[in-house]
């Protein structure tokens, strides 16, 4: 059976996607930092007939990360597939974000794709197969107004997925981002109505995205096996002339 590593499985796209990997037969390892919720994405897989572990995780610690890959093999023998969705979303300009709010989100952005993919691709590479897909986000491919410590990581995070594809694809090992737009998750249930509503007038495809479509995405580009070093945009439109 195969087997995937899935961080931020406790809720929205990470969740989504868990779900659907067991659903198509995969054995999930879902990794979060809170218990509770990843919890309960474990007993939702397994009520399905489903098999699941949960792991609780800092991806910025490297020590923890290690632990996090070690115990999926320990239990399994091998990881197939990761899909690095763990992230956060912090709004402001460079003048109004904070020293502390910057280190936050790059460190659990950036490094925490650094530190995810490292401690996995040390184990695909020594298996010679493997496929990684990070999500990222459409405004680290385009920007976008009020998000430049989240653009910043994620645009980092597109081209740490292309260093990393160049690097390991003669090696057996796929990696590829999926580069979401506005989608309603748990992030963007915050925004006030008439926020939300003005981001949708200015989509062309006039709503946000769900988490199954972009679940059906991750699954894809897993799969995709001629494809890597792809930074595969699904935005409603938004960096073909919409909301950016």
């Amino acid at each position: 059976m195969s087997i995937a590593l899935i961080t931020g499985g406790n809720s929205g796209i990470g969740k989504a996607t868990a779900l659907l990997f067991a659903d198509r037969g995969y054995k999930v390892a879902i990794a979060a930092r809170r218990a509770d919720p990843l919890e309960q994405v474990r007993q939702a897989i397994e009520q399905a007939s489903g098999t699941a572990m949960s792991l609780t995780v800092d991806v910025c610690d490297a020590k923890a990360v290690s632990r996090m890959v070690e115990q999926v093999i320990a239990q399994w023998g091998h990881i197939d597939v990761l899909v690095h969705a763990a992230g956060v979303m912090f709004s402001g300009t460079i003048l109004s974000t904070e020293e502390d709010d910057w280190d936050r989100v790059i460190n659990i952005n950036l490094k925490g794709t650094y530190l995810v993919n490292q401690a996995v691709l040390k184990h695909m590479v020594e298996r010679q197969s493997g496929s990684i897909v990070n999500v990222a986000s459409d405004v680290g491919f385009a920007g976008a107004r009020n998000v430049a410590a989240y653009s910043a990581s994620k645009g980092g995070v597109v081209l740490l997925t292309k260093s990393m594809a160049l690097d390991h694809a003669g090696q057996g090992v796929r990696i590829n981002a999926l580069c979401p737009g506005p989608v309603v998750t748990p992030m963007t249930d915050d925004l006030d109505p008439e926020e939300r509503s003005q981001w949708e007038s200015l989509l062309p495809m006039q709503r946000f995205g769900t988490v199954a479509e972009i679940a059906e995405a991750a699954y894809f580009l897993a799969h995709a096996g001629y494809t890597t070093g792809s930074c595969f945009l699904m935005d409603g439109g938004n960096t073909a002339g919409g909301a950016l």
